[in-house]
């Protein structure tokens, strides 16, 4: 729709007139943008609060997720060490199991091929799809395993253990069982991968062969990826735990694409029959609180007609939806079910295995009250309804053939060139084959399959539109309409008709009730009654809550154990194990085109390109040796470069540290002593300070006048420039649990040390991000991205969100409003003395620069003063104040305040962030505080540190034996949840016994009207102990303000023993990158003079 003008798209029906083209009136779903991606990681990345994947509903036996991805990678790895790679065929045959969405996981992720058949099938037709599919291994159950004989497959057992004790036949060749695959610990040694891309093929599926031979339907993992979204997006999963019961064969697209893919990924329970019997559904939906079922018209119908007898005995209470297809539902249908089953809501859909089983849907009981309609069209899904005859586009409420394209249209019929060009045009349109029209709200309504008319003399009959009247007759249960040959009128309708138990309809009583409501020349000429109609398998298309009863709904705060826990709905983390954070980022799905803007040149890379660049520089890097474990240092300011090598550097599992720039080479030595790295990324004006380390040096700038003794072994563009090879990689298996950064806190309270943050840390903090902050956004970035919060935040987290990054390489006013201007800026992250600035210049700030697309600022560092935030809102009444409080030990998290309302909370960073726990402690004591208790703050979360490098005594002293971090802050938690930091433990000033908070003060001095910044620091002193001396930074014309005018301010406002007793005059305060004060720098300064 991009290329179309949304003027010339008519709002109702989704039709554009200048191309005659209807398009999706859904909100378009997002893909991920890295091409180099397999459907199975994609879905094992997502984050989700689902605990069981699958059950047997037979036997009862389960898979939780973390069991199924454990599962996976291990038969994965048995069929590397078999020599399955990339673009081979694996056949699975076998009835619905627990056991077969780890088949097919393990097969895609590898880059090899899934093709499935029916159970059902005779030998002769499982002979001619092997022969045409290729396969080189086959998995299925012991009973089947005579229908492969002759094939000379080898063939791994999918069942138990206990039932392939039967002796196989001789003219087959068991290899192993799944169980013993799945047994399989895996290593964490290099793995051998083939690189896969979203367009390489997944799955080869056969097509039903209803209007043909059967055909292998070419599916792509893009393909199955925009299936995935579009399921997820579709019954908003999101949204809190379901459980579906699948009686849909998995070998078809809608069992295998649905239920083993699309609602894995949203972490559903799937309960799974291996065949289709009434009575267990029925049971299974009231034992395991099913809340949806999908199901075909006739089911829909037995449910209808057996209501009486099946409400008192089976508990279907839990579900609120059924999904339906294969033929849109008559109003007498819908109806019927709505009024004996009053709380479910009624879905349907439309999908072919050409189009990965997407379409249309109706996606609510309204919706589906458009009586006979198969719902509109798929997000991101186009539709055209083309004449058969002269091949012109039609417009509304037109009938003629329905051609669709979208991200899930298949590649092609396999080696079938002539059946593909007769299916997809040159523009990737798919003809479905199906009569169709699109109304004026642009739903869509199958009239009937285009081969399938009656042609009863010249008059078109869609046996659908029978089929669908002879379903409201009260005494049939199924029925199929079918063209009969006459020589007289060329074909007229026969219906084959399932009577229901008991009934004596007979052949001239039907006949009669279709004549009376039908038009002559579709009449039914002929019936034969049958027991069951024969029908192809696919036929549809298709929070965690805390819970703690004793936490207190306003603070948190629960009695019984004294913790404090987040009000923030609980984010989820993927359950798979084997995820490193480049992979977990580079899957996730969005609409973001441009990643990383440079402020000062304009030059921007798209995410394409980003990620290609990812892989080309790890491909380099592997090449030359770098490993899991091996640490990298980034030696650099800001630039759209450093996000390319801290990404391709973990997705080897090997280890980012960083430094600041600014660092001497004193300094700079100290961090490399420490981290002891392999290898240096840096530019040519900082090479100086490394000279000597004989490091190999990557520059990340063009190389300018370099020191000989300095080694340059390439420059990063070398290494964007290479060309990805097709064949396999090597690949260390990364765990969440494996070291991914190793920064180094800012010393603020002692040395430096160097924090050990794991890739679970940071897939933990990129998902509370995507809780506060919408996607596709557009940020200012001047935070150091050597630090945890240009790292973790714009590095990671906001680009998984598909956010524009534009980067300064270091702070300027005029830079950072310009930025603002030029690129239209939605989110500006500022501390508060940028925060101060904006106020007391916004009259000229605002002449000057157009800052109308700014949203909202995020501020951390210190809480802002109630006067600051008043003063910015009045000056910029449309901007939201954001704030919040992290640690680089927390990875960037611990609280914020999400809302312009939660900011107002004044004095406060916010509320604990999702998934944290807190508890406030008596630093004398050690007891744990309640409600509005002043005390050091403890935090839990999956962002807490693993500890620091290479400290045994600072891990232990910050980290205690149940995870709790210990941060050195000294806080309060209100009677609403809100963290208010007092000040730094260390930093509290003891005057006369009494604690003076610094914060407070300094808070107190940033309100004058000619103070810009400002700092609170204990001075010494025999009598009293200590007492509060301000360092401050005087605005512009302000040199008139006096020491004694400073201390007269403070001494109106506060009690005797807070007040400022010394003060000294500065040009600058001297901070952290996160906006810090260095009081120890100051204390020094102070001191040196006594």
């Amino acid at each position: 729709m991009a290329e179309v003008s949304n003027s010339s798209i008519d709002l109702r029906s989704g039709f554009c007139k200048s191309n005659s083209i209807f398009y999706s009136k859904r909100s378009p779903i997002p893909l991920p943008p890295n091409q180099n991606l397999n459907v199975a990681t994609f879905i094992s990345s997502r984050a989700h609060q689902g605990k069981i994947a699958f059950i047997d509903a037979a036997t009862g036996r389960h898979l939780t997720f973390s069991e199924l991805w454990q599962a996976v990678d291990s038969v994965a790895e048995c069929l590397s060490d078999m020599g399955i790679r990339k673009g081979h065929v694996i056949l699975l045959l076998s009835p619905n199991s627990i056991f077969f969405p780890i088949v097919c996981l393990a097969v895609m992720s590898l880059g090899a091929i899934i093709t499935t058949t029916n159970p059902l099938n005779t030998p002769g037709e499982i002979a001619k799809q092997v022969g045409d599919s290729k396969p080189v291994l086959a998995f299925t159950i012991t009973e089947l395993v005579p229908k492969l004989a002759g094939s000379n497959l080898p063939i791994v057992l999918v069942d138990d253990e206990s039932k392939t004790k039967t002796p196989p036949n001789q003219a087959t060749k068991i290899v192993t069982t799944l169980q013993e695959m799945m047994r399989k610990q895996p290593t964490n040694e290099s793995r051998v991968r083939d690189r896969v891309n979203q367009d390489d093929t997944a799955t080869l599926l056969y097509s039903s062969g209803t209007t043909g031979a059967s055909k292998g339907v070419v599916t792509s993992h893009r393909n199955l990826m925009a299936m995935v979204q579009t399921i997820v997006g579709r019954f908003k999963l999101e949204e809190g735990n379901h459980t579906f019961i699948c009686t849909v064969p998995m070998f078809h697209i809608y069992g295998l694409a649905t239920f083993a893919f699309g609602l894995l990924a949203s972490g559903s329970t799937v309960v799974l029959l291996s065949k289709f019997d009434m009575h267990e559904m029925l049971s299974s939906i009231a034992k395991y609180k099913a809340t949806y079922l999908p199901l075909v018209p006739p089911i829909l119908v037995a449910l209808i007609n057996g209501a009486d007898q099946i409400r008192p005995k089976y508990d279907l209470s839990s579900l609120h939806s059924v999904i339906c297809g294969g033929a849109p539902l008559s109003k007498e249908v819908i109806e019927g079910f709505v009024q004996k089953y009053p709380t479910v809501t009624i879905l349907q859909g439309y999908g072919l295995t050409e189009s990965t089983g997407i379409g249309a849907s109706t996606d609510s009981l309204e919706e589906s009250r458009r009586y006979g309609t198969a719902g509109k069209l798929s997000p991101r899904m186009e539709g055209k309804i083309v004449d058969p005859d002269s091949g012109e586009a039609l417009s509304v409420n037109r009938t003629g053939e329905l051609w669709l394209k979208g991200p899930s249209i298949m590649k092609g019929y396999f080696s079938n060139p002539e059946a593909t060009t007769s299916t997809l045009d040159s523009e990737g349109w798919l003809r479905t084959g199906d009569l169709c029209y699109i109304d004026e709200d642009g739903f869509i309504f199958v009239v009937d399959r285009l081969k399938e008319l009656i042609k009863y003399k010249g008059y078109q009959v869609p046996p659908a539109e029978l089929e669908a009247l002879l379903l409201t007759h009260p005494e049939i249960s199924d029925v199929a309409v079918i063209p009969f040959p006459d020589r007289e009128v060329g074909q007229y309708p026969m219906a084959y008709v399932v009577r229901k138990a008991g009934s004596a309809l007979s052949e001239r009583g039907l006949m009669d009730f279709v004549a009376k409501q039908v038009a002559p020349y579709k009449r039914v000429r002929k019936v034969a009654f049958v027991a069951s109609i024969p029908k192809n398998p696919g036929v549809i298309d298709y929070y965690y809550q805390l819970g703690n009863p004793k936490m207190h709904p306003r603070s948190g705060f629960c009695k019984s154990n004294s913790v404090f826990y987040s009000k923030r709905n609980p984010t989820p983390v993927p359950q798979h194990q084997y995820l490193d954070v480049t992979t977990f980022i580079s899957s996730k799905a969005h609409h973001g085109k441009v990643a990383f803007i440079d402020a000062a040149t304009g030059r921007h890379v798209t995410f394409t390109e980003h990620w290609r660049a990812v892989d080309s520089v790890a491909t380099c890097l592997s090449d030359m040796g770098i490993r899991k474990g091996h640490v990298i240092l980034i030696l650099s300011h800001n630039s759209i470069l450093f996000p390319i090598v801290c990404l391709a550097v973990m997705s080897l599992g090997a280890v980012i540290t960083t430094t600041n720039p600014l660092n001497t080479p004193r300094e700079i030595a100290m961090h490399i002593a420490d981290s002891k790295p392999v290898l240096v990324f840096t530019v040519s004006k900082l090479v100086q300070k490394i000279a000597g380390f004989e490091l190999p040096i990557v520059l990340l700038d063009d190389p300018e006048t370099i020191p000989r003794e300095v080694k340059i072994l390439t420059s990063l563009q070398e290494m964007i420039k290479k060309e990805l090879p097709n064949g396999s990689r090597v690949r260390d298996r990364v765990n969440q649990d494996d070291t991914a950064t190793l920064l180094y806190s800012s010393g603020t309270t002692g040395t430096s040390k160097g924090v050990i943050s794991t890739h679970r840390n940071y897939i933990a903090m990129i998902e509370t991000f995507a809780a506060r902050f919408k996607t596709e956004d557009t940020f200012i970035c001047i935070v150091p991205m050597f630090h945890i919060y240009g790292l973790g935040a714009f590095i990671m987290a906001l680009h998984a969100l598909g956010s524009t990054i534009v980067i300064l390489s270091r702070f300027d006013m005029h830079g950072l409003l310009s930025a603002v201007s030029t690129y239209k800026a939605t989110c500006l992250p500022i501390v508060p003395l940028v925060v101060v600035a904006m106020v007391n210049d916004a009259d000229k700030i605002m002449s000057k620069y157009d800052l109308s697309s700014l949203r909202s600022i995020l501020c951390g560092g210190s809480p802002l003063s109630k006067e600051v935030i008043e003063g910015f809102l009045n000056k910029y009444p449309t901007v939201d104040i954001l704030q919040g409080y992290a640690l680089t030990e927390s990875t960037g998290t611990g609280a914020s305040a999400n809302t312009a309302e939660e900011s107002r909370r004044y004095g406060s960073v916010g509320i604990l962030t999702a998934n944290s726990e807190a508890k406030i402690v008596d630093p004398e004591t050690g007891k744990a505080l309640s409600v509005n208790r002043t005390g050091e703050l403890w935090l839990r979360s999956p962002s807490i540190m693993k500890g620091y490098f290479s400290n045994l005594e600072a891990t232990t002293t910050t980290l205690d034996s149940e995870g709790w971090l210990r941060t050195g802050d000294l806080c309060y938690i209100d009677e609403d949840g809100f963290l208010f930091i007092v000040d730094r433990l260390k930093e509290l000033i003891k005057y006369k016994g009494f604690q003076v908070p610094p914060a407070e003060l300094e808070a107190l001095l940033l309100s004058h009207p000619e103070i810009s910044d400002a700092a609170v620091i204990p001075f010494p002193d025999k009598e009293v102990g200590q007492y509060p001396m301000a360092y401050i930074v005087r605005k512009p014309g302000s040199d008139d303000l006096a020491e004694i005018a400073v201390m007269d301010f403070v001494a109106k406002q506060v009690a005797p023993y807070k007040r400022i007793r010394r003060v000294a005059f500065v040009a600058s305060i001297p901070k952290t990158p996160s906006g810090k004060i260095l009081r120890k720098d100051l204390i020094k300064l102070a001191t040196s003079k006594l």
